[in-house]
């Protein structure tokens, strides 16, 4: 049986998706840490740990998202997924032990992933041509949102305590529960014809590596952005936070700005282009003083969060057909898991010492123009054959 949807609710629907997985389901937590370690909830130590397990239940999740979504339906998946999400928050209301808080948070990660995974490739799939770009980045609004969430209402939040705050979130995230809740359309359906197994191009290969490369980018200013400018730059805790707000401005216009850029310039020129933006931005601050440079620094590397998600998902789509969209993005998306678990793992002691903090971002935006000049090299890679099955 097959569901239409209007692309117009299809967009709403997964940018409901993208606002639980990612936006709440992430981002949220990371703003609450403070207060849950000054209220006695979790230590500094235990604290780190619950965040690990958040990253390993993503990386589970995009490793069977497409598995699940073939056996199950994507419908279901989605739906109990994003009502999971809402769940782990009113869970959390409980100050039970660390491994309550990490089952959570792990459940938390990978319904996180397999809403990453399943819920754009499918809508991507579902809008036509003339709306497919700016469809597919909008999709991504939901991340902004959430970290726009995470900059505003959860400190205010904090302020009552860390139960007020999870009951707060469980609610807020009972809205993309009803947004979501309604027919879904099914997988694409593989062709007929020309379904022999071909083995995954160079291109795609290198735009893997590229996401991999943009997950290490991506620690710096998600993780250590906000305290480093308190520490090491001498900012107020109000300054700071209005970086942070920066931060989720951009990610509430990235995915439009990308869309805009990707309907004219193609996914291509626009991988490549968000890429060396990204990296100038996390490097600029360590080369360049001033607050106009933090805050322009702030701005675009928040716009490209979402930005570089869905412009690293609509340039494998045009690399392989609907039908293994989801497999090939969500390898992809298990690969960034790999690259930012690690990525934080090792960055986090040398952030430890003062004296080279500022390494971090070197580091990370030195990755991101090295998958920029790898997506420029492509082309040379691109005499493959078209992936008709992911293996």
């Amino acid at each position: 049986m097959t569901t239409t949807v209007s692309p117009t609710r299809l967009i709403l629907m997964g940018a409901a998706t993208t606002l639980a997985g990612i936006g709440l389901g992430r981002f949220a937590y990371a703003a609450q840490l403070p207060g849950l370690i000054e209220a006695g909830w979790l230590s500094a130590r235990d604290a780190g740990f619950v965040g690990a397990t958040n990253l390993l239940g993503y990386l589970v999740g995009a490793v069977l998202a497409s598995r699940l979504a073939r056996r199950l339906g994507p419908g279901p998946v989605i739906k109990l997924s994003t009502l999971l999400i809402a769940v782990s928050f009113l869970a959390s209301m409980w100050q039970g032990p660390v491994w309550w808080f990490s089952l959570w948070r792990f459940v938390a990660g990978v319904t996180g992933a397999l809403l990453m995974v399943v819920a754009p490739s499918l809508i991507a799939s579902q809008l036509p041509e003339s709306k497919r770009k700016r469809g597919t980045a909008w999709i991504f609004t939901g991340v902004g949102t959430g970290v726009l969430i995470s900059a505003t209402l959860v400190p205010l939040l904090m302020q009552q305590g860390p139960e007020l705050t999870w009951l707060g979130l469980g609610l807020i995230a009972l809205l993309p529960v009803a947004l979501v809740w309604r027919p879904w359309p099914g997988l694409p359906q593989a062709p007929q014809q020309g379904q022999q197994r071909a083995r995954v191009g160079l291109v795609l290969a290198a735009i893997y590596l590229a996401y991999l490369l943009d997950a290490v980018g991506f620690v710096p200013h998600t993780v250590f952005w906000v305290d480093y400018l308190e520490r090491q730059r001498d900012f107020s805790t109000w300054a700071a936070a209005i970086q942070w707000g920066l931060v989720a401005l951009g990610a509430i216009s990235g995915p439009f700005l990308v869309g805009a850029v990707a309907r004219h310039a193609g996914w291509h020129r626009t991988l490549f282009t968000a890429l060396a933006l990204k990296g100038t931005a996390v490097l600029l601050p360590m080369l360049v003083p001033g607050t106009l440079v933090v805050s322009l620094s702030s701005f675009t590397v928040g716009a490209l969060i979402p930005g570089m998600v869905a412009t690293t998902m609509g340039r494998i789509g045009e690399l392989v057909p609907a039908h293994v969209h989801a497999t090939a993005w969500g390898r992809a998306t298990a690969l960034f898991a790999v690259g930012q678990a690690a990525a934080a793992y090792l960055m986090a002691p040398i952030y430890a010492s003062a004296e080279h903090s500022s390494l971090i971002f070197i580091i990370g935006g030195s990755a991101l123009l090295c998958a920029a000049t790898l997506t420029l090299a492509t082309p040379l890679f691109a005499k493959h054959k078209p992936v008709t099955e992911v293996s």
